[in-house]
């Protein structure tokens, strides 16, 4: 199943059919090498994205990292959730210069714990968005 995903993802890419709408709010923007830390306001469930900082922050309820992996030549992308409830969100993934946008199915982050997810090589920035915490 590991090694059909990012077949998949590449595919998703490439499609006609890949251009998604257009920015959405509450959305961390992610490119390759970087890691985000973020802070949320929680209501209930539902989370408001206040800020992100390249900036190492102990403070941040989410840390998010895409990093190359040599062995897929694509890249993984590690999000590590602080809240004591799990989280939930979308993604989508974008080449910039070919301006393709994909939405990738991504997996609920265990509270206290991290998920990381495989992405294609021809990824340049991905939207993280949507998020909210689980009951």
């Amino acid at each position: 199943m590991k090694k059909i995903l990012p077949a998949l993802l590449a595919l998703a890419l490439f499609s006609p059919g890949a251009l998604a709408a257009s920015e959405r709010a509450n959305t961390l923007l992610i490119h390759p090498g970087e890691t985000c830390y973020a802070k949320f306001a929680v209501n209930g469930t539902k989370l408001k994205l206040l800020g992100v900082t390249k900036e190492k922050d102990e403070a941040a309820q989410l840390v998010v990292t895409m990093t190359p992996d040599p062995a897929t030549k694509g890249f993984t992308l590690k999000v590590e959730n602080k809240f004591k409830q799990d989280l939930d969100y979308a993604g989508e993934i974008r080449s910039l210069t070919r301006d393709i946008r994909t939405q990738v199915p991504l997996v609920p982050v265990v509270a206290g714990k991290l998920s990381l997810e495989q992405l294609p090589m021809r990824v340049e920035e991905m939207a993280l968005f949507g998020f909210k915490l689980e009951k």
